[in-house]
């Protein structure tokens, strides 16, 4: 198989570029500066709990629209899943917390936890 998502893949940005680029999608996607989706926040022990699969080269992050019990609407969000070099997704079986250790969700979303 094709090898098209190797661990490599990546790169830091000057904080400026990453500001602005923030900015932009805050103004065109946020209509509801108090509700809508800013960031989520996912804690190292998930990430290295996907990372630790046997064959993960990193993670994919699917943005996902799910309900959001503070917004009383749908949000954007982020479904996290383990991904082999190959492509192959690594959706797992079913976890301590009834979901799939492959994939992730339940980040803190700003808002409401925001600093």
């Amino acid at each position: 198989m094709a090898k098209n998502f190797p661990p490599s893949v990546g790169g830091s940005v000057p904080k400026k570029d990453a500001e602005l680029w923030i900015e932009d999608y805050d103004k065109e996607h946020r209509k509801d500066k108090e509700k809508d989706t800013k960031s989520i926040f996912f804690g190292k022990d998930i990430l290295l709990e996907l990372l630790n699969q046997e064959g993960c080269t990193g993670i994919s992050f699917f943005l996902a629209s799910k309900h959001s019990d503070y917004a009383k609407k749908k949000t954007v969000n982020l479904v996290l899943v383990g991904r082999k070099e190959d492509g192959t997704l690594l959706w797992g079986n079913e976890g301590k917390d009834g979901g799939d250790p492959g994939s992730a969700d339940n980040g803190l979303i700003c808002p409401p936890v925001c600093s």
